[in-house]
C-alpha cells in the first residue's frame, strides 16, 4: 500500500485544491448506463471480438458480398463497420469501388 505523506509543515497542492466537477468523471465516459445505439459500432465490436485483427477485412468482404449481390443499403452499412475497424482500408474499398 502507497501513503502518501507530505513533509511536514507544509501543505501539498494536490490537498489543497478543490475538486472541480469537471473532473468527477473520466475522460471517455459516454454517460451513466448509455447503451450503445450505433449498430455499425456494435456489429464492428462483435467483429472484433470474434476474428480480431481480420475483423476490418472481414466487413470489407462482406461489403463486396453485398455489392455482387446488389444491396447498396448493406454496401453502405459494411463500409460503415470497415471505417470503424480500419479508415484506410474502407477508404481503399471506396476509391476501388468507384474506379
Amino acid at each position: 500500500m502507497l501513503r502518501f505523506a507530505p513533509r511536514y509543515g507544509i501543505i501539498s497542492p494536490c490537498l489543497s485544491r478543490r475538486i472541480q466537477a469537471r473532473h468527477l468523471r473520466a475522460v471517455n465516459d459516454n454517460g451513466a448506463g448509455s447503451i450503445c445505439q450505433d449498430e455499425a459500432l456494435d456489429a464492428a465490436l462483435r467483429l472484433f471480438a470474434a476474428h480480431g485483427f481480420s475483423a476490418a477485412a472481414r466487413a470489407r468482404d462482406a461489403a463486396v458480398i453485398a455489392e455482387r449481390s446488389g444491396e447498396p443499403s448493406r454496401v453502405e452499412f459494411w463500409v460503415e463497420v470497415c471505417a470503424t475497424l480500419d479508415r484506410r482500408m474502407a477508404r481503399d474499398f471506396l476509391k476501388r469501388k468507384r474506379s
